[in-house]
C-alpha cells in the first residue's frame, strides 16, 4: 500500500511539472507570436503612409494598400483568437485594447479609400493609427520579459 501511494504522490508531481513545463513554453510561444505581430505592425506604419501618398499619383496601387490593410486586419483577428497564458492577460487586454483602435483606424481607410473621398495622402496622417501602433510597440517590452 506503500509503495502505490508513493507512485500516485511521484505521478502527482510529474504531472504538476509537466503543467508547470507546458505553461512556461505557452509563455514563450505567445511571447514570440506577440513579437512577430509587434514587427508586423511597425513594419505597416512604415509602408502604408508612402503607398498611400503614391495611391494620389497611380490608383492602380490602391489595391496593394488594401490588401496590406486587410492582411493587417487579418492579423487582428488572429491575435483574438489566440490562447492566452494566464501570466500575459493584463498585456493581452492592453494589446486588444490598440488593436481594436488599429482596426477601426484601418476600417476608416478602407472605407474612404472605396469611397475616393479623402486625399490617400493625407488620410494616413489624420487617423490615430501611428499613435495606436506607438501605444502597441510600448507594449514590446513587457511582451519580451514573458519570453524570458
Amino acid at each position: 500500500m506503500m509503495k502505490w501511494a508513493a507512485a500516485i504522490g511521484l505521478s502527482a508531481s510529474i504531472l504538476g511539472g509537466c503543467s508547470l513545463l507546458d505553461e512556461a513554453n505557452n509563455t514563450l510561444t505567445y511571447a514570440t507570436e506577440m513579437t512577430d505581430f509587434l514587427n508586423e505592425t511597425q513594419q505597416f506604419a512604415s509602408d502604408v503612409p508612402a503607398l498611400l501618398e503614391e495611391t494620389a499619383s497611380n490608383p492602380d496601387i490602391a489595391r496593394d494598400i488594401q490588401s496590406q490593410l486587410e492582411n493587417m486586419q487579418q492579423e487582428i483577428n488572429d491575435i483574438r483568437e489566440m490562447e492566452v497564458p494566464a501570466i500575459a492577460e493584463d498585456i493581452h487586454g492592453q494589446l486588444l485594447d490598440y488593436s481594436g483602435q488599429l482596426e477601426e483606424g484601418i476600417t476608416d481607410i478602407l472605407e474612404k479609400l472605396e469611397n475616393g473621398a479623402v486625399d490617400p495622402a493625407a488620410l494616413f496622417e489624420n487617423t490615430e493609427l501611428l499613435k495606436t501602433i506607438q501605444e502597441l510597440q510600448d507594449l514590446r517590452m513587457n511582451i519580451e520579459q514573458l519570453g524570458q
